[in-house]
């Protein structure tokens, strides 16, 4: 999770309809289309990003109890997996190498960041940190990329397979190795909260984290959510625009935190070169659950167009687009059913 926010949270995945959250600094008014008084939505500054839970209940009273109920427990969990916190386990282990003992959340989700990495064939994977951390600081004390000799000094701690999980106890195989769960607990987040409010009867409800994001049921007039996927290079207006009655999905691009002007080094770095990879702009994924498209919309930007297809398509359920650098698109074969831009 990031520790600041970028001016493309401003713009991000948002959606866009009658009654439907808008993603960015606007107040709760401006967020509610329909003033219809079971359909409620509020925005909180969370997890390094903007969090919006819009939902239709019986009344306005039992939605914002609800919602304040899930924003308590979202920060729980942020607790958890906030690497800059110094008191959350993600802060822990990297700062010890272990975690004995973990919660079951923490676990899950590197659990799953297991997963994700083996699927991805390492694309996406949570050890990057070290890497991320030498671009960051290279650019911000000479404005320049790290040479390849600064890099190879920390290419040998970027290797998932080094992260051992047993039972409760998890431990880093290398000193100085270090995650990053940036690209998956997020989404795991959204997942829960949505959950969470599910457990309580509710049935139509968008749960959005900064381009993380999962809707079910209908908005309060009875038509299917709509989703705006941001152009990743204009900060108004949309690149495409999707409908679903149920659906997880994660948008991951360049734009959200570049060093450079033209997006060409940014906080998205290959683990297997230690740069940005330069085939994609945005990629955005639909998956069975927000954990997993967070950590493939990742993956996606570093496999790029041929491999990230390949994947898709062997995965039930899995759907994408992809934008390039000269902003042609690129998707799945089911992908075209669900827009109403790019089916048109």
């Amino acid at each position: 999770m990031k520790n600041k926010l970028t001016r493309r949270d401003f713009i991000r995945i948002s959606a866009v309809g009658a009654g439907v959250l808008a993603a960015g600094g606007l107040g709760v008014k401006e967020l509610i289309t329909s003033a219809a008084e079971c359909q409620y939505s509020e925005t909180k500054t969370l997890l390094g990003t903007y969090i919006t839970i819009t939902l239709v209940d019986s009344s306005r009273d039992n939605a914002e109890a609800k919602v304040k109920d899930t924003f308590a427990e979202i920060e729980r969990l942020s607790s958890v997996f906030n690497r800059f916190d110094i008191t959350s386990e993600l802060y822990r282990l990297n700062k010890s190498g272990q975690a004995i003992g973990a919660s079951s959340e923490f676990v899950s989700v590197l659990s799953s960041a297991q997963y994700c990495a083996e699927l991805s064939g390492g694309a996406f994977d949570p050890t990057v940190l070290p890497a991320l951390d030498l671009c960051q600081d290279s650019f911000a004390k000479t404005k320049l990329p790290p040479s390849v000799a600064q890099l190879d000094e920390v290419k040998y701690l970027v290797n998932y397979k080094e992260m051992s999980i047993k039972g409760k106890d998890v431990v880093l195989g290398r000193n100085g190795m270090a995650l990053t769960l940036d690209g998956i607990a997020k989404g795991y987040i959204v997942d829960k909260a949505t959950e969470y409010l599910r457990g309580r009867g509710v049935s139509q409800v968008i749960v959005e984290a900064g381009g993380d994001l999962a809707l079910q049921g209908m908005r309060e007039d009875g038509q299917p959510w709509k989703v705006g996927i941001t152009h990743p290079r204009a900060y108004t207006g949309y690149y495409d625009v999707i409908q679903s009655s149920n659906a997880c999905l994660a948008t991951s691009g360049d734009y959200e935190n570049a060093f450079t002007p033209d997006y060409k080094y940014n906080h998205i770095i290959d683990p297997r070169t230690g740069f940005s990879p330069q085939e994609l702009c945005s990629a955005t994924v639909i998956a069975r659950d927000t954990l997993l498209a967070d950590a493939l919309a990742t993956a996606a930007m570093v496999m790029g167009v041929d491999e990230t297809l390949k994947l898709l398509e062997s995965l039930d359920g899995a759907e994408a687009l992809l934008i390039g650098k000269d902003l042609k698109s690129y998707t799945t074969s089911g992908y075209r059913a669900l827009s109403e831009h790019l089916s048109t």
